[in-house]
């Protein structure tokens, strides 16, 4: 949790992204053309998109993966690397099931292709960015980290406890992608640079900080908590004998529930205190934590007292991923607004027209 990072220089003499003659007024080869479009040198409309993708990507893996366990589909592919002893992929005789599980593999490659277009569109502002360079490059590394826990998780017959890291590594997966969206944000949109500069609200910088560190651990609490009230419930991944969790399903259910409402404690204090004095974009974000985890909450009671359909379980997870995401987005926002400015090195913002 460091402070905003330098903003990037606009580049000169570079190819135009979307082609045309170069610094000396050469054509450009094809080879030229493609690499000047995803290898930019400026943070602008594509850069933002992969951001995006990769926040969609993330969050999309996780209903992904849970339709999967809901379905009863965790071991549609008995095995790992391979669906099955002799096939790389499902079979006709493998049913719903070996589609199901073989089909949320397959989504492990397109993950790859956006953390790849992501971590190629910074690429060449390492320097000037290296905090972007980084995030793309541990978002990247997820991937096979999350592929292999994967597999280990079919290997031990779905787990309980290796389910739940699997499912943790996801979550940190989308906390990294939602800050890399915020951080992409304000280096190329001019009008979030302009609210969000540093140096603000320095008068309640340590309470606006603290406030906002016991969030993030809070919703780290919830969501671990969460992965043992799954491992205690009936959706177990598999219509077999699964080894489940052996907790009391009410108690670990309101054990779970105890760090919710203490995270809309925490939020609507944060919202009467900073009303009029706090940045307004970190109220906002506040503001917009306090909906999500009311509206999760919401959904929770109703897949609990309701008998835990399935629908209710699937908003649940997408309502999980969502909850990290704009947790992500109120830290980072908090510190980088509060930052020192003279611990800041800023310059133009690049290219927002893009």
């Amino acid at each position: 949790m460091s402070s905003a990072p330098a903003r990037t220089p606009s580049s000169s003499g570079q190819a135009h992204p979307d082609g045309g003659p170069g610094p000396e007024g050469k054509p450009e080869t094809l080879g030229e053309r493609a690499s000047s479009f995803f290898l930019r040198t400026q943070v602008d409309g594509w850069v933002r998109l992969t951001a995006w993708a990769s926040l969609l990507a993330n969050s999309l893996l996780i209903l992904t993966g849970g339709l999967v366990r809901l379905t009863g589909s965790g071991l549609g592919c008995p095995t790992w690397p391979r669906c099955t002893d002799e096939s790389w992929t499902s079979t006709t005789e493998m049913g719903i099931h070996g589609a199901i599980e073989f089909g949320n593999r397959l989504l492990t490659f397109a993950l790859a292709v956006v953390a790849i277009l992501a971590f190629l569109a910074v690429l060449k502002m390492r320097r000037e960015r290296r905090d972007f360079f980084l995030l793309t490059l541990f978002l990247g590394l997820g991937i096979p980290l999350q592929a292999v826990v994967g597999g280990i998780t079919v290997r031990t017959g779905l787990n309980p406890w290796i389910v739940g890291i699997h499912f943790m590594i996801s979550a940190a997966m989308i906390y990294l992608a939602a800050t890399y969206v915020n951080r992409v944000r304000r280096a190329s949109l001019h009008d979030v640079d302009h609210r969000e500069q540093p140096g603000q609200a320095q008068h309640a910088r340590g309470v606006i900080r603290g406030m906002v560190v016991v969030m993030g651990l809070l919703t780290l609490v919830i969501v671990y908590l969460g992965t043992l009230v799954t491992g205690t419930g009936p959706h177990s991944g598999d219509a077999g004998e699964v080894v489940r969790h052996t907790f009391d399903a009410v108690m670990i259910t309101r054990a779970h529930a105890i760090p919710a409402y203490l995270l809309v404690a925490l939020v609507l204090a944060a919202l009467v205190m900073g009303r009029r004095s706090w940045p307004q974009p970190v109220w906002r974000a506040y503001a917009l934590v306090g909906l999500v985890v009311v509206l999760q909450a919401m959904v929770g009671f109703y897949q609990y007292f309701n008998g835990l359909p399935i629908v209710a379980v699937s908003l649940h997870l997408v309502g999980s991923a969502l909850m990290v995401s704009v947790v992500a987005f109120a830290v980072e926002k908090a510190f980088a607004l509060t930052a020192h400015p003279a611990d800041v090195t800023t310059s133009s913002v690049t290219d927002p027209t893009h």
